[in-house]
């Protein structure tokens, strides 16, 4: 005589197949969007005039990162570090786009932060926010920009998050890495994310 296996059983064995086929979200260092959202839009032009759109980078893992061109520490460490977890990855670094957008509409036009994102690697994308474009992006990204005077050369400082934005290949944010985040650990988060 043969036994017919409950229905219990049946579920439980689905249940555990079904499991099995669901892909673990991959580990990340930084702070994690639980469950990743879509990332704001951003859309600028380049010094060449050229059209950057967030949304077009479907397919590569963006990050993204809002300074300016006389910041004295936070982004040239920044810049430096993703260079740096860019190149450990090697061809793969090809899936990744590195985007600086410059807070500072005063001082930074297009083709300054252009040439200061080339210090540090040629895959930076630098762009600059009209005043108009930068209080969309404020309110869209959720940060605040404040312009310090500082009594240096320079002038003055500004303000503003220090945090990078990790966009993934579907155009969710998926985490914000800390600054100071060694380019070991943003190289390991990528390779994660990577397509």
């Amino acid at each position: 005589m043969t036994t017919r296996p409950s229905l219990r059983i049946l579920a439980a064995v689905a249940a555990l197949a079904l499991a099995g086929c669901r892909a673990e979200p991959p580990h990340l260092s930084g702070v994690q969007f639980s469950p990743p959202e879509p990332a704001p839009a951003l859309r600028l032009t380049d010094v060449e005039g050229k059209v950057f759109e967030l949304a077009a980078q479907r397919g590569r893992v963006v990050l993204l990162y809002f300074g300016y061109t006389h910041c004295p520490d936070i982004c040239p460490t920044t810049l430096s570090d993703w260079a740096k977890a860019r190149a450990a990855l090697g061809a793969a670094g090809e899936k990744v786009q590195l985007v600086f957008v410059s807070v500072d509409p005063e001082r930074d036009t297009p083709g300054v932060s252009a040439a200061y994102v080339k210090q540090f690697s040629a895959s930076i994308v630098g762009l600059t926010a009209s005043a108009a474009d930068l209080d969309t992006i404020k309110k869209d990204w959720g940060f605040a920009v404040m312009k310090e005077e500082t009594g240096s050369p320079a002038g003055y400082g500004v303000s503003h998050p220090g945090q990078t934005y990790v966009v993934d290949a579907q155009g969710l944010g998926r985490e914000v890495l800390p600054p100071g985040t060694p380019p070991a650990t943003i190289a390991s988060d990528l390779k994660a994310l990577i397509p």
